[in-house]
């Protein structure tokens, strides 16, 4: 009896296992050759049919049996409930292979139209990652496979070491996908920008990369591991790579080969430094590289090292006091240090500062995606330092990289070697600037420089980056430059005219926790063609009963790397309560070009940068002029009362703003000069300021490392054209691009209400 049982499960099995085999090659061979799932299930129902009739027949025979009363054997039984167990098994895997086909060939039916859609609007990324499945279940589909082949590229992958596990990640997907192990020549990727990340996984180090370095595109991956050397405490590795079309400063380098290296992770803080002052590091003429020759002059270890001194005259940061860093801070950045400096604690610590290659490198290439992380968190703009060991903001493992201190570069700019580079940008500017390396005196002790650590991982004298001369600015001198006549500067004045036509202004309110204030939106079309609205924001009180001294203000170039408005309305609150409360309006419309304005909408149609340049600013002239429109149409401002706001970038842009348009009756602008560098002829800043009559107050420092006060602002003071008695200009020793908020509260409502007219 049980060997009867074993073989009637064997037969089942057997049976089952045909059945199941037969339709998985049927299955198989329609995929194949794309055969449509109508004649699979064609197939199917034979199969069915079949079954059907087999116990059809089977019944018949057992009822014909039983009639006759006939002994129905036990064997007979056997095989009756052998083909009912069959059967219902054969109706599970027809159930299971009428799904499948028909669910596929839905899927097929369902996902082309999507991606024939994703296709035609440019989503090449999503194709890419359908396609792939689709492609690997249907490898003769030709629709699936044109797209896929569409979609798709390859990228190189050389590296110095094997057996490093590389994994894949596709951008919006959050986990990695194991290639393989290397030697890997290549591996398919999307074809398109910032698509993907890589993992590689070597000794218990892992690193990740992305596909764009300086907004390009790299699909030709070379890196190469360090030997096993000694890394410092709190380094973080990063192992060399090629980088094809790297940009510095304006200028391309075909190809550059950065070694591999180590970077402290924090920035060198106020104790550490204390230790090297302890150990006689001001004293000891070691740790320093003099004599030094800059052009002409000079310096000698003793003359030099004697400059360095604190508020009291002892050796030490220029904010220290009696050799002392400030009380509580001694896990803050030290800050206050020259070049020299810098470089001297890191002779000390046997380490170096980082050339401009491996900074760049360790600050994610400065990518406008990948960094919002630190313009967002980095500590911008505060007035403070904070911890070095804080993490927000960071990149790669590497805490402050924006903001807190500009830190020191290795490289100089130009060839007299007396300005060298600092990256970054301090706690004293904003977050912009981690984008602007800013050139400084190899003297230069301002508040905001400090210090971070390198150390390469090849033979220091092989690393040639280190002894790269960073380009000089292109830069014009501006007295120099001839003006125009005034008939041609009408001209280039008229091309900021439009048609005036109504406005159709349409209004809505921001809801505002605080209701003492309001926020209003406005929105209008533009002067000129695009498919964008010009749009803005009012703030004001809901304390003041009478009509609103209205401020028109231009932004700073933060709006060039923000995307999003949502926090203006805030923002313009807390920036301007002391006007606001006061009974001014905060007009802040949002020009061309800035913030949520897209800036490749703004040169679509231009061939070069310098027309594209003329266009950008003509644009942001006509939005200016239709905005004041808008405010003069507005019967709750006193119009005649209009001043203009700008600082930073806002304040360069009044250049252009004040002279185009006379209906501003002041302006108080903070850290402002004429750019320097090449304009096109049609909108040369210098030939406009020149042409400004309205009132200005202008605050500067004069240690400013973005709005140089030699080269931008000096030339503004001697060529603006206001009249002497209406201009007032406050120039601040050892302020940089950072002006205290008390200098501006003390100045700025003096300065509006001196040229403002009492309404009736």
């Amino acid at each position: 009896m049980f060997n009867n049982s074993n073989r009637f499960f064997q037969i089942i099995g057997g049976v089952l296992a045909f059945v199941f085999t037969t339709l998985q090659g049927i299955d198989w061979l329609f995929k194949r050759f794309s055969i449509d799932a109508f004649y699979f299930n064609i197939v199917l129902i034979t199969f069915l049919l079949s079954f059907i009739s087999i116990i059809v027949y089977y019944f018949l025979k057992y009822k014909k049996s039983k009639s006759s009363r006939k002994e129905f054997s036990n064997r007979n039984r056997k095989k009756i409930i052998m083909i009912i167990l069959i059967a219902l098994l054969f109706f599970l895997l027809f159930f299971y292979f009428f799904k499948k086909i028909n669910n596929n060939n839905k899927l097929l039916n369902t996902e082309l139209p999507v991606i024939i859609q994703l296709y035609d609007e440019g989503n090449i990324l999503e194709v890419f990652k359908k396609t792939k499945i689709l492609a690997e279940l249907y490898p003769n589909n030709e629709i699936i496979k044109n797209y896929y082949d569409r979609s798709r590229k390859y990228a190189k992958l050389k590296l110095n070491k094997s057996d490093v596990n590389v994994s894949i990640k596709y951008r919006g997907e959050s986990d990695y996908n194991l290639i393989g192990k290397t030697p890997i020549d290549s591996f398919v990727v999307p074809k398109a920008w910032d698509s993907y990340k890589l993992k590689l996984e070597y000794n218990d180090n892992v690193f990740y990369f992305d596909n764009v370095f300086n907004s390009r595109t790299i699909d030709y991956h070379e890196y190469n591991f360090p030997d096993i050397i000694e890394i410092p405490n709190n380094h973080q590795v990063f192992i060399g790579r090629e980088i094809s079309n790297f940009r510095l400063r304006g200028k391309r380098i075909n190809k550059v080969k950065i070694p591999p290296f180590s970077l402290s992770k924090n920035e060198v803080s106020n104790s550490e430094f204390y230790d090297f002052i302890k150990d006689g590091g001001y004293e000891n003429p070691k740790f320093w590289d003099f004599p030094i020759k800059i052009g002409k002059n000079v310096y000698e270890f003793k003359s030099t090292v004697q400059l360095f001194t604190d508020k009291f005259g002892k050796q030490g940061p220029l904010n220290w006091s009696y050799g002392n860093f400030p009380n509580g801070l001694g896990d803050h950045p030290v800050t206050g240090i020259s070049w020299l400096e810098a470089k001297a604690y890191a002779k000390y610590k046997k380490l170096e500062i980082p050339n401009i290659f491996q900074w760049v490198y360790a600050a994610d290439d400065f990518n406008n995606i990948r960094d919002k992380n630190v313009t967002k968190n980095g500590n911008f703009n505060t007035g403070v330092t904070r911890s070095v060991y804080d993490t927000n903001g960071s990149i790669n493992n590497i805490n402050n990289i924006g903001g807190n201190v500009r830190e020191w570069i290795l490289n100089n700019v130009g060839d007299n070697k007396k300005l060298y580079v600092s990256a970054g940008g301090s706690y004293l500017e904003l977050n912009y600037t981690f984008h602007a390396n800013s050139e400084q005196d190899i003297l230069d002790r301002s508040l905001g420089n400090g210090i971070r650590l390198a150390k390469s991982l090849v033979n220091i004298n092989e690393n040639k980056q280190n002894d790269y001369v960073v380009s000089e600015r292109l830069r014009r001198n501006l007295l120099n430059e001839p003006d125009i006549s005034d008939d041609l500067f009408l001209y280039y004045k008229s091309q900021f005219d439009y048609e005036h036509t109504p406005l159709n202004v349409s209004t809505s309110f921001i809801d505002l926790e605080n209701k003492n204030y309001s926020v209003e939106r406005f929105e209008m079309s533009t002067t000129y063609n695009s498919n964008e609205n010009l749009f803005g924001f009012i703030a004001y009180s809901n304390k003041i009963k009478n009509k609103y001294d209205p401020i028109i203000v231009f932004p700073h170039a933060g709006s060039l790397q923000s995307d999003s408005t949502s926090q203006i309305s805030l923002d313009l609150i807390n920036r301007f309560s002391y006007l606001i409360d006061e009974g001014y309006a905060i007009i802040y419309p949002i020009y061309s070009g800035l913030y949520s304005r897209a800036r490749n909408n703004e040169c679509a149609q231009e061939l070069n940068q310098l027309l594209c340049a003329r266009q950008s600013v003509i644009r942001k002239g006509q939005d200016y002029k239709r905005a004041i429109d808008y405010i003069e149409s507005r019967s709750d401002f006193n119009f005649n009362n209009l001043s203009y706001y700008g600082a930073s970038m806002g304040a360069i842009y009044s250049n252009i703003m004040l002279a185009i348009d006379d209906r501003v009756k002041s302006a108080f602008i903070i850290v402002g000069g004429v750019p320097s560098y090449t304009q096109p002829k049609e909108t040369d800043y210098h030939y406009y300021t020149r042409r400004i009559k309205t009132p200005i107050l202008h605050i500067v420092g004069k240690l400013d490392p973005v709005v140089s006060y030699n080269e931008m602002f000096l030339p503004w003071k001697e060529i603006i054209g206001t009249p002497k008695k209406d201009l007032k200009i406050i120039e601040m020793d050892d302020v940089g691009h950072f002006v205290p908020r008390d200098t501006i509260y003390k100045y700025h409502r003096n300065w509006i209400k001196k040229y403002s007219v009492l309404e009736p």
